[in-house]
């Protein structure tokens, strides 16, 4: 009676290397399996198909190198499995059978990354092959809990009076997995998953250690910053348009308004966005000629109330030819005109005071209202052009002129604070 044998044997003992082939009797496979050189840190596995032959569709053998003959994670070991990448790894090798034509794997310790296309080899490390084990061990741990958290749930919604309701279990590393397909854009996150994140984090942060103060303070540093980063790219848009047309002037109050903080910033003084497009005053009797400001600024401590009025960054602030000599020149009508509104604004403001705080539900002052309108570009000034304005806006003593790009000085010197910088 032949006795059946499923393994290796050795079947050749050379002087440079020991080859060993794989047998199974009752299947009658006879075939190459392994080879073991003597006089280097290297052996070599060809895998084997369940019912012999090819595993793979092109790859031929994985050559190893550096491991002292101990394959690394995510390879197999036994010749009765075939040889080849492991179980959890089968997505990785289906992909690579299915799109490369790969005829040698070789995996080499402490070695690179990386495919060979002239001559068809596939390179990894163990570091690469330890990531892959560890990715797909997370996703199979991840599908067989929420496999079994499904199938009791199930069971209890059937079997109610003999199946107990399952316990809510998280699993580990599932939203390390889930995250690292997270392609950076807030626009992945349903409403629900925002949800989530947030209670999370209020949860890490109020009821346990897990989040220091250090690492809470740097949290919202980052925050804070990619806020800035954010509103200054949206400035920059608008700064880039280069005609002042009223559709401009309706962008730049959107952006104001969306960005209400940086009324703070021109302020100086604890202020919030009370009314844009506020009505002050001024109708007549035929309910005409009604007066309006772009935004009404309000004191959070004192409701004292400002008057802010925009224009657009192409908006010119002085005129092009001097008025005298070569360094005296005359504000445009578009700034006078601007001036003239906002302070006009405020006078029928003033006039109907009484009347328009007794039929607000909000309260609100005014103490010598401060007037300022957001107006040009600095920029765009001559030198000479640049010592009038300054000359002009000095001595405006009801009415503080502020160009654009002093705002995004502002936000900018802001974002610089903020990262510490300073």
């Amino acid at each position: 009676m032949v006795t059946a044998f499923k393994g290796e044997k050795i079947e050749k003992n050379m002087a440079t290397k020991i080859v060993y082939y794989f047998y199974d009797t009752e299947e009658n496979i006879e075939q190459l399996s392994k080879e073991v050189y003597k006089n280097k840190d290297m052996f070599v596995h060809y895998p084997r198909g369940f019912e012999g032959g090819q595993k793979y569709r092109t790859i031929k053998k994985f050559t190893y190198l550096g491991f002292k003959g101990k394959p690394p994670v995510g390879t197999v070991k036994s010749p009765v499995f075939g040889y080849g990448f492991t179980k959890k790894l089968n997505p990785f090798s289906k992909h690579i059978n299915d799109n490369f034509n790969f005829k040698e794997v070789i995996i080499k310790k402490g070695g690179e990354t990386k495919i060979d296309k002239i001559k068809n080899i596939l390179h990894l490390s163990e570091r690469s092959l330890q990531n892959l084990h560890n990715t797909f061990d997370d996703v199979f741990k991840k599908n067989k809990a929420e496999t079994a958290s499904v199938l009791a749930t199930v069971m209890h919604d059937l079997f109610p009076a003999i199946a107990k309701k399952p316990k809510k279990n998280y699993i580990a590393n599932a939203l390390s997995s889930s995250l690292s397909s997270w392609g950076n854009s807030i626009d992945e996150f349903s409403d629900s998953d925002k949800k989530a994140i947030s209670e999370l984090f209020d949860k890490l942060s109020i009821g346990t250690d897990f989040l220091t103060s250090d690492s809470l303070k740097k949290t919202k540093e980052i925050v804070d910053n990619k806020y800035i980063e954010e509103t200054l790219k949206k400035f920059d848009k608008l700064f880039k348009q280069t005609t002042g047309t009223a559709t401009l002037e309706k962008k730049w109050q959107q952006f104001l308004k969306e960005n209400s903080w940086v009324f703070s910033s021109v302020f100086s003084q604890p202020v919030i966005l009370y009314k844009d497009e506020a009505y002050v005053g001024g109708k007549s009797i035929e309910n005409k000629g009604g007066k309006f400001t772009d935004f009404l600024i309000k004191n959070s401590l004192s409701d004292n109330v400002s008057f802010f009025e925009i224009k657009t960054h192409k908006t010119k602030l002085l005129e092009d030819a001097p008025y005298r000599g070569n360094d005296v020149f005359s504000a445009t009508k578009e700034l006078t005109g601007c001036i003239n509104q906002v302070l006009n604004q405020r006078d029928k403001f003033q006039k109907t005071f009484s009347s328009l705080k007794l039929e607000s539900e909000q309260q609100f002052e005014t103490f010598n209202s401060k007037c300022v309108v957001l107006v040009g570009a600095f920029s765009d000034l001559t030198k000479k052009q640049k010592y009038s304005f300054e000359l002009l806006r000095s001595n405006s003593r009801d009415v503080e002129i502020i160009t654009f790009d002093e705002i995004k000085k502002k936000i900018e010197s802001l974002k610089v604070i903020m990262s510490g910088q300073a």
